[in-house]
Parts: C-alpha cells; structure tokens; sequence
C-alpha cells in the first residue's frame, strides 16, 4: 500500500492532536516534525512510537515531497507558511482561524489557486460525535426550522504567551474561541450570517504567566441570520474549572442541547485529586466532568481521517478553504461591531 508522507510544522498541544490522528491511519506515513527545539517532536515521537525526523528548520521539512502539511502554529504565522507548504506541491491541514484577518486569508486562497494543492480548515467540532448527531437530527426534520441558538465557549485562558499579544494573535476571546461557534452555527442553520452586533471586554489584563493582555479576554455577539434566525454567542478566557463548550438549538418543533463537556456521561469527587480531567481544568480536586478519549470526543482524529480520504480519492469537503474565509470575515466584522457599537453587515468578498 502507497503510503501519503505527511509533515508537522509546529509541536505545541494541537500538534499531539494531528499526529494521534495520522498514527491511526495505515496509509499515512509521518515523515518529520518541524520546531525551533526538539523537545516537543521529542515527546511526541516518543509517545506515539515515531520514527521521524525533527526539522528546525522548515523548509528543509518542505524539501522532502510531503504530500500534506499540517500547520500547527500560532496565527501570525499561518498565510506565509501555508503558502510556502502550497507551493511545495503538499496539501495544507491548518488549524483555526485560517489567519489572523481577511487580507491574510485572501492571499492564501490565491495561492491554493494558482498552486493547484488544496487547502483544509481544520474545524474539529464538526466532527465531533455528539455535534455530528446534532447535525443528523436537524437534517432529518427532528426540530424543525431553526429559530434561535446559542454557542458557548470558555476556559481561563490559553497556555502561550503568544494568544494575549495583538500582532501574533489577531485577536483575543472571539478569533480563538468564537471562531469554533460561528463555524458550527453556520453549519447547523445551513445558511448565511447577514448582520452582527458585539460587545468585548478584557476582565484581566495583567496575566501573571504572559504579561500585559493586549485582546480581549470575553465577548458576547449576536449573529442575525438569513432565515430570520437569532443566535447569541458567548466567549471567555476567565472562566475557571476547565474546558467548557456547547449549542442550544431551539426549532419550531423541538430543541437540542449538545455539549461534550460538564454532562453526566462520568462525574468524579476527589478529596485529593487526581491527574486530569479535561483541557485548561487547573485543578481535579472536589466535583470535575472528565472527558473520555478527549481528543475523539472533540473530532480530531475523525477530522484528519475525513482530510485523508478527501485527498486520496479528491473529493470536496466542507470545512474547506473558503469556509475558513467565511469564519473570518464574519469575526472580522463582529470586531467591527464592537468597535462602532452598532449592527454590521458581512460583506462576503
């Protein structure tokens, strides 16, 4: 069997994600890992059993006829890399969001273009299995046309200096978290954002560990949709105990309430604590939800098989390029919202 050689460009928490993914394919082969410091290709190779190389370099990894890239880095360095990965003839798998703004975005939709390689957004959530299922209900009718939602998503913060800081990040709260519940909300009522109104907020601005918070730390939107559909949002990095996610959907004819997060599925009392219960949680003392299988649970592994076969037998997906733009441009207008204090319109260039 043909293998595809597949590269990590970066090495940080989403890239254990990535390589799990790839490990349980017999028809990938992980040929290297680039980072500034072996430390972290290190701990992954060992973990998964690897025998690839490390790259400190980049573009050496580039070098090396990969069929696919994934671009595990923080945003300020997504468009230039995803276009150098295009442009070696690989495949780019890129996390969320596609890029720190539209301009950005836009440029490297031009060179999946004009490189004839294709580009995948990396939106776990929509395949994740109880997000699925919701999904599955909605099409077949089990409530109805979608009148109001709302998505949530928060934690106490991220675990990188490089999320609090303007230039790297692009944005706080809202380009990493809400970005998650735009794209599931448009994926659920299956039609267009038209107008948004939203508010931000920095509740902390001294983080202890990274310094000044130069983002917003909170935001709350509302996205008003073509079929007539309103849908709050609301995104926090100061929210303790742990990683917390989910959608409220409300139908004429019923309504769903989804989360892989804080249910009932185990819940453990510890006096002492234990090791860990879910991402982002600081402690496992007293009441936690952990979360089983966690990286199957939210999508990834799913997600970078659903890339493979789309490659391998070039077919289209939905979480693709242009759906990355979308996210985009529909954040980018929400801080634009937040800085006029009024409704704004999504001009979908």
């Amino acid at each position: 069997m043909k293998k595809l050689k597949v590269g990590l460009i970066g090495a940080g928490f989403i890239a254990d994600h990535h390589a799990h993914g790839y490990s349980l394919l017999p028809n990938v082969e992980i040929i290297g890992i680039s980072a500034l410091h072996e430390k972290n290709p290190n701990r992954i190779r060992k973990k998964l059993g690897l025998e690839c190389k490390w790259y400190k370099d980049y573009q050496k990894l580039l070098k090396q006829e990969c069929d696919a890239i994934s671009i595990c880095l923080p945003n300020y360095l997504h468009k230039q890399v995803a276009i150098d990965a295009l442009y070696s003839g690989a495949h780019v798998l890129i996390e969320k969001p596609l890029a720190r703004k539209v301009e950005e975005g836009i440029e490297m939709l031009d060179a999946e273009k004009s490189s004839n390689r294709r580009i995948f957004y990396c939106e776990n959530n929509i395949y994740a299995p109880c997000f699925k299922k919701a999904k599955e209900v909605i099409e077949e009718g089990g409530i109805g046309d979608i009148y109001m939602a709302n998505g949530r998503e928060q934690h106490s913060g991220p675990h990188s200096s490089w999320f609090y800081k303007k230039d790297k990040a692009g944005g706080g709260a809202l380009l990493d978290l809400g970005i998650h519940d735009i794209a599931c909300l448009v994926w659920y009522l299956d039609c267009e954002v038209e107008e948004v109104f939203c508010q931000t907020n920095t509740i902390i601005p001294e983080r202890e560990l990274y310094g000044k918070c130069e983002v917003e730390d909170n935001a709350v939107s509302i996205l008003y949709f073509e079929n007539g559909a309103h849908v709050v949002i609301e995104e926090s990095w100061t929210k303790p105990g742990g990683y917390d996610m989910g959608f409220e959907l409300y139908g004429i004819d019923g309504h769903i309430s989804v989360s892989p997060t804080f249910n009932n599925q185990i819940s453990v009392y510890s006096e002492k604590g234990y090791g860990y219960a879910v991402e982002k949680a600081s402690s496992t003392k007293g009441w936690t939800f952990p979360v089983p299988n966690e990286s199957w649970t939210f999508g990834y592994p799913q997600e970078i098989q659903h890339f493979i076969d789309a490659i391998l037998g070039n077919k289209k997906t939905y979480t693709d390029g242009e759906f990355g733009l979308k996210t985009l441009q529909i954040t980018e207008t929400m801080y634009k919202s937040a800085k006029t204090n009024k409704k704004e319109e999504i001009k979908y260039d």
